[in-house]
């Protein structure tokens, strides 16, 4: 087990607006990759005690994989790994030309960082196919590493910008996610027109976290950024933060306003909880179901800060209902809704859904059930996939007697991937089944395009399925 002294919330704060896309990102790729080689050269120590250690991989068809494009290294695949090696450690990652006994040759695959705890034993930051001209392996290893991380913050910024974020009407957005842009176990939500969280979940972002938050901040320069962590994914990961270290600074109360599709939110993400305090991965789902709540009576199942609420009452529903058993949750959905204007069409009350739904005596429209995770792994999805239909069943019970629109969500990846999605899809049709109402499924769709995913590892990194139905 790894323990490296690293503080739970960290920030780093300026006094200036975000700036325009057009301001952060004045030069493009190509021009940061000359620009890399050519601080690194004049930088980097030629002698053997600063280069990087090499991993060689056992040459066959698996560890293809890794050759085009797989970023996760596990410990099987490995043939030789130097002495010496600690957590964190960057590595370059190599496999022979060939299986010939007399071979010695090798060819680099990428740069990445070690971890001798974790069943992803080499996490690769930046493959060399792709990005050969930076000649990463010749450098001094803290060198090559801020050179990554520029590199991939910069195209991660530019692959937003494509996307047209941010926008006039929505500054909240995913900036980096995980291997989806390249930095396994880093995710980076920009939260409002001057503040971004950054979310470790893997032990090499806590080992190399000052070099993460300076390189993030030359890239987002007039930025306030917020350092959080995930300690039940560093703990898989093999990385435990002594006692002494795991005491917050003092939170910041103040909320932090933010505008998603032309709605304003109340955030908090200097507090601890709810991760990044946003959740941007809804952000077209909420847009899609709204275009169909005009005039209609909806039910907001698990509302949190009342994303499709809020969405639903801005596209001119009669009434919203939104239900959540957090009370911070219920009062943030409140203070949204007085905060956008829609105080007289919304309700939220705090309640377990499941006694909610029982007890309802109310017919709706248009219902949507987004609830948390409910199969965090394979093992537990068999009892999960029971709770899913049970809920599934009772929000059915409540839709209109002359139908309705059904928006049912998981963001279990367990759920998601299982049967390439279809495991989920019939789990409601068997609850549809049991509520004695009959379903047509319209759309089914994940998380908003910011949350990027690496054709390499698809589905891996595929967690969020929200399935559409008409309900008769």
């Amino acid at each position: 087990m790894f323990i490296r002294p690293a503080r739970c919330f960290v920030r780093l704060s300026t006094q200036h607006s975000f700036l325009a896309p057009q301001q952060i990102l004045p030069y493009q790729a190509t021009r940061l990759f000359a620009t890399a080689v050519e601080e690194a050269g004049q930088s980097t120590v030629s002698t053997q005690s600063h280069s990087i250690p090499r991993i060689t991989l056992n040459r066959n068809r698996q560890t293809k994989a890794f050759r085009d494009g797989t970023q996760l290294v596990f410990s099987k695949s490995i043939a030789k790994t130097p002495k010496k090696l600690q957590s964190g450690d960057l590595v370059v990652v190599d496999v022979p030309v060939s299986n010939d006994a007399n071979n010695t040759q090798t060819t680099v695959v990428g740069v990445g960082v070690y971890n001798p705890d974790s069943m992803y034993r080499v996490r690769i930051l930046c493959h060399t196919f792709l990005n050969a001209d930076l000649k990463l392996e010749t450098m001094d290893p803290e060198i090559a590493l801020s050179t990554i991380l520029k590199l991939q913050f910069e195209k991660a910024l530019e692959t937003r910008r494509a996307m047209g974020l941010p926008s006039s009407n929505t500054d909240t957005y995913r900036l980096v996610n995980g291997e989806g842009d390249g930095l396994s176990g880093l995710a980076v939500d920009v939260v409002g027109s001057n503040t971004a969280v950054v979310m470790s979940s893997a032990a090499w972002c806590q080992v190399h976290q000052s070099s993460i938050l300076e390189s993030l901040q030359e890239v987002l320069p007039d930025i306030d950024l917020v350092w959080k962590t995930t300690p039940s994914r560093l703990r898989q990961d093999g990385y435990e933060e002594p006692e002494s270290e795991q005491v917050p600074e003092e939170e910041n109360e103040e909320p932090v306003i933010v505008t998603e599709n032309g709605i304003r939110y109340r955030t908090f993400p200097h507090k601890k909880g709810q991760k990044t305090s946003v959740y941007c991965d809804q952000r077209e789902n909420r847009l899609n179901l709204a275009s169909m709540c005009d005039g209609k009576k909806v039910l907001d199942l698990c509302c949190y800060h009342g994303g499709f609420a809020l969405n639903a009452a801005k596209s001119n529903a009669a009434h919203v209902m939104g239900v959540d058993s957090s009370q911070d949750a219920v009062d943030t959905c409140i203070e949204n809704a007085k905060l956008n204007g829609f105080e007289d069409r919304i309700d939220c009350v705090r309640a377990d859904i499941s006694g909610f739904m029982k007890s309802c005596d109310e017919k709706y429209d248009v219902i949507v059930l987004d609830p948390p995770k409910l199969a965090p792994s394979m093992g537990t999805l068999k009892k999960a996939s029971q709770k899913y239909k049970s809920l599934n069943k009772d929000a059915l019970k409540l839709m209109s007697n002359d139908g309705g629109i059904f928006m049912t969500c998981t963001c279990s990846s367990a759920m998601t991937q299982k049967d390439g999605g279809n495991f989920f899809l019939q789990t409601i049709q068997q609850a549809s089944l049991s509520a004695r109402r009959e379903i047509t499924l319209l759309r089914v769709s994940g998380a908003a395009p910011c949350h990027t995913l690496s054709p390499a590892s698809f589905p891996a990194g595929n967690y969020l399925t929200a399935a559409l139905f008409y309900v008769k």
